[in-house]
This record gives C-alpha cells, sequence and structure tokens, in this order.
C-alpha cells in the first residue's frame, strides 16, 4: 500500500447517519467525519416512516462536503444502514409509497398469523433467523393485508442501502448481508428462499439477484458527480450493507476464543461462523444466523440496545433537562447499583414514547424499587442490559460448545464506560471497546477489500489494530451480578406470567 487510497463511507444508523472520508495510508487508516445529519422519519395518525429522499440528499451533501475537504478523486464509495426496512420501486425506478419504520404498528400480531401459513420451524430451518415482529417478511404480509397492496404495483423490492446504491449508480442488486435480514433468505445457499416467497404469496419478480458484499456496482451516476464535483468514475460497491456486518468486519480480533458485541441503537451479541447454525436449541434461543463479509455467518442475537437511553434522553431534554450522554452516565455511576432491572425484549420498550415512564412502570408492576431519577433510570437501562449480555453470552457458549473469554465491543456504546465495566463484570470477560465507529471503518474495508488494495478480512483487522486504541476492561465486581442473578431471572419470570 504504497500510495494513499481514499474512500467514502456512508453509514446509516436509526438515530443518525454520517459520511464518512477515509484515507489509507501505510497499513493505516484515518477517518473524518465530513457531514452528520438525522435520519429523517415522519410519524403521523396513520403510519411511521422513513423520509427516503431526505435522507437522500443528506449524502449528497455529504458527498459534496468529501469533496470539498479532500478533492474529486475516491478510490470507492459504500453504503451501509440498519436492516429489515425497504423501499418500493415500480418500472421506471419511481418509489412507491412512503417506506414504512420498522417501529410502525403495522406488523402487531403479524409473527401469529405468518407461522398458520407456514410453521414457525419450518421458517426457521430454511432461513435462520430469529423471530421479531419487525423482520421484512412479516412488513411484507402486512402490506399484502392492504384494500391497495402496493406488492401488486411494485416491479422491485430493495433493502435500504441496495436503495441508496441505486440512486447513487442505477443498479438494483440484493447485497446478501442486508438480505439476510429479511427472513427470506437462504443462509446455505446464499440466495432468497424461493419457497418460502411462493408459499407466502409473495410476487417473485420483485426480488432482485442476489451479489455478495464487496461487489463493484458500477460508476456515480453523471448528475450526482456535476452536483457533488466528485469524478463521475468513482466505483459504487456494494459494502456490507448490514450495518452490523460492517461493524463486525473492523473488530481488530487477535484471539480465537471471542464473541462481539455490536453497541449503539440496538446491540447485537454473536460469534463468526463459517456455517449457518440451525437447530432446535439455536430456535428455542432465538439466534440468528445472518451474512457476513468473505462467506461468514454471524450467528447472534438481536438486543434492544441503548434505543430505551436514547428514548429517555429525549424525553428529558423536552422537559427541560439537556444532559448528554456522558453526564447520564456519571449520574448513574452516582447511584452506584440500582438493583432494579427491567426485561428489555418486553414489547413496550419496542416503540417511541415516554420510555421514563414506561420503565417505571415495569418496575412498578414487579414490585422493584422506584425512583423518579434520571440517575437511577439510566442506571436501570445499563443494568439490565448487561445481564442481557451475560444471559446473551451463556447461551451462545451453551448452543456452541465454546468458551468465550473476551468480548469485542464496537459502536458507539463504547464511549459509555460504566456500560463496559458492567458488561465486563456480568459477564467475567475481559472486554475489549473500540474502534467507535466501527461500522464505517468495516465499510471501508469491504471497499478496501474489493478494490483490491487489501488482499482480506485478516489484514483488514490488522490494519484497524494498529490504527485505533482500544480500551480494555476486566471483571472487577462479578460477585454483584451472580448474586443478583436469580433476582433478575425471577423477575423475567414474574413478568412473563
Amino acid at each position: 500500500m504504497k500510495s494513499k487510497k481514499q474512500f467514502i463511507a456512508i453509514d446509516l444508523g436509526a438515530e443518525s447517519g454520517r459520511c464518512v472520508a477515509a484515507l489509507l495510508h501505510d497499513q493505516k487508516i484515518t477517518l473524518h467525519e465530513v457531514h452528520r445529519f438525522t435520519t429523517c422519519n415522519v410519524k403521523y395518525e396513520n403510519g411511521f416512516h422513513w423520509d427516503v429522499l431526505a435522507i437522500f440528499n443528506e449524502i449528497v451533501e455529504g458527498l459534496s462536503k468529501a469533496q470539498k475537504n479532500f478533492g474529486s478523486h475516491f478510490d470507492g464509495i459504500a453504503v451501509d444502514t440498519w436492516g429489515v426496512d425497504y423501499v418500493l420501486l415500480d418500472a421506471d425506478g419511481r418509489i412507491i409509497g412512503y417506506p414504512y419504520h420498522y417501529r410502525d404498528d403495522r406488523t402487531d400480531g403479524m409473527m401469529v398469523e405468518a407461522f398458520k401459513i407456514v410453521p414457525k420451524e419450518k421458517i426457521y430451518r430454511q432461513t435462520g433467523i430469529q423471530f421479531a415482529q419487525y423482520n421484512t417478511l412479516f412488513q411484507l404480509l402486512s402490506e399484502k393485508k392492504r384494500k391497495l397492496n402496493l406488492l401488486d404495483a411494485a416491479d422491485k423490492f430493495l433493502m435500504m442501502p441496495d436503495f441508496f446504491n441505486y440512486m447513487l449508480c442505477g443498479k438494483m442488486k440484493a447485497e446478501y448481508t442486508i438480505a439476510s435480514t429479511t427472513n427470506l433468505a437462504d443462509p446455505n445457499t446464499r440466495n432468497w428462499s424461493w419457497e418460502l416467497i411462493d408459499a407466502f404469496g409473495l410476487p417473485k419478480n420483485i426480488f432482485p439477484e442476489m451479489i455478495e458484499p464487496g461487489t463493484n456496482l458500477g460508476t456515480l451516476l453523471p448528475h450526482l458527480a456535476e452536483k457533488t464535483g466528485l469524478d463521475s468514475n468513482i466505483p459504487i460497491f456494494a459494502s456490507a450493507g448490514h450495518d452490523t456486518a460492517s461493524a463486525v468486519a473492523s473488530i481488530p480480533v487477535q484471539e480465537s476464543n471471542w464473541a462481539f458485541l455490536s453497541s449503539g441503537t440496538w446491540s447485537l451479541m454473536g460469534i463468526e461462523l463459517q456455517e449457518p447454525l440451525i437447530n432446535s436449541q439455536s430456535l428455542e434461543y432465538n439466534f440468528t444466523n445472518e451474512g457476513g463479509a468473505e462467506g461468514m455467518i454471524r450467528f447472534l442475537k438481536n438486543i434492544i440496545g441503548l434505543w430505551t437511553l436514547q428514548e429517555c434522553k429525549r424525553y428529558w431534554q423536552n422537559n427541560g433537562n439537556d444532559f448528554d450522554y456522558v453526564q447520564i452516565a456519571e449520574k448513574a455511576r452516582e447511584e452506584n447499583h440500582v438493583s432494579a432491572w427491567v426485561d428489555l425484549n418486553d414489547q413496550r420498550f419496542l416503540k417511541p414514547g415516554n420510555m421514563p415512564e414506561k420503565i417505571k412502570t415495569y418496575l412498578y408492576e414487579t414490585n422493584q424499587p422506584v425512583k423518579d431519577k434520571i440517575g437511577f433510570i439510566a442506571g436501570v437501562i445499563f443494568e439490565s442490559l448487561a445481564f442481557t449480555y451475560r444471559k446473551t453470552l451463556k447461551e451462545i457458549e451453551e448452543i456452541t460448545g465454546k468458551e468465550i473469554e473476551f468480548l469485542h465491543v464496537v459502536g458507539g456504546g463504547t464511549q459509555n464506560e460504566l456500560l463496559m465495566q458492567y458488561t465486563a463484570d456480568a459477564c467475567g470477560v475481559t472486554v475489549i471497546a473500540g474502534p467507535v465507529e466501527g461500522t464505517a471503518a468495516g465499510n471501508v474495508g469491504i471497499q478496501a477489500i474489493a478494490a483490491g488494495v487489501v488482499p482480506n478480512l485478516k489484514s483488514w483487522r490488522k490494519i484497524i489494530g494498529a490504527s485505533f486504541n482500544t480500551k480494555i476492561y476486566k471483571p472487577v465486581n462479578t460477585s454483584y451480578f451472580v448474586s443478583s442473578g436469580k433476582k433478575y431471572e425471577r423477575i423475567l419470570k414474574q413478568k412473563e406470567k
């Protein structure tokens, strides 16, 4: 790698998006955030939607800023986003309807209806994906029930990163890592599960050709090159389109007995496997087999992550308490251990709203201590997350027979030192936190490998290790989580009844 290479990563999360210019030189990478923005959504009486054109305008703005700061030439551009949501297009490439947000109510009860058509066990055998009501399959089935079924008018169905790739280069493809979140992809063939698509009566013609991460889709459209000042011959790569797949690609792993945790709005904990792991136990524990880079499988579980804290912060801010995340974490530290917990998988925590009140209501219902204090509520969230991580890690060990000693954490959650220490204490493993911008770094890595600049994922992870500082957290107070574990489990079982 003698010459400097430049890439652009467009990393879209459920709360915010960023356009990051990456400079690769002398076996090191530096990331430069040139534009950050809110990933616009619209909630009104009849639905909760993504404003994808507003988001795309922000992407174009980010490309323009990248050009102003780093010149017209880049060696690649790629997009990653959250999973499960999609855009429908007609034969002329026009958007049909406002794309739905996965937190919309339309999928309430849809899993039960789906299982009447195809048994739960059969769906899992064919896709290996954990069941959640927001999965794309259940969104599509909900659409089929509408008086005006937009699937009948659609020519193509594109997952979010595939849609933005199309907007950048004009090519409609289905990148595997993001398609694997739909509940409609086969992890063995890494293609659509046509049998399930037929069984659910979904129109086969709308599903695009499946491609692997790292595919060169084409070049930047001329009108966008003219608008942004960028060269029109810049390749548009299908990176690992699912943000977690990109994040995992950035883990500077050196150990063999490790697991990963991508910590942001969602927490995703798991391990890398060379083959899907689909059996009765993985179904019972609701684990998922999602696509990864270089043919790997991410065997993991989705956990509601810092979403609950984000919603609390939004509520507190709207009510005159404008604290940042560092201040909130400090208030939680002052409370010490709160000894009160919630089940983050409870459906009430999935939807927006007065999150502090939802947490307090759960505590009242389970006869736990309640305080109307910011530090206490934040402490409940952090400890509940740590307990959830502990439970999930034990399930991974049980299903795979592997003993995990190291937990690599990437994403924004790594900046929360209290949560990282609680995670180490609860799981009883060494936590290696960083990089913070793991998703953008992984996005760039897939591009660099595709461009022939870096030979493989192993080499890329060495570059990450040489480029970013990580922070190590050793377990220091495992006794609290061990002694409280049975009480935590009783609370969860009590609520299930």
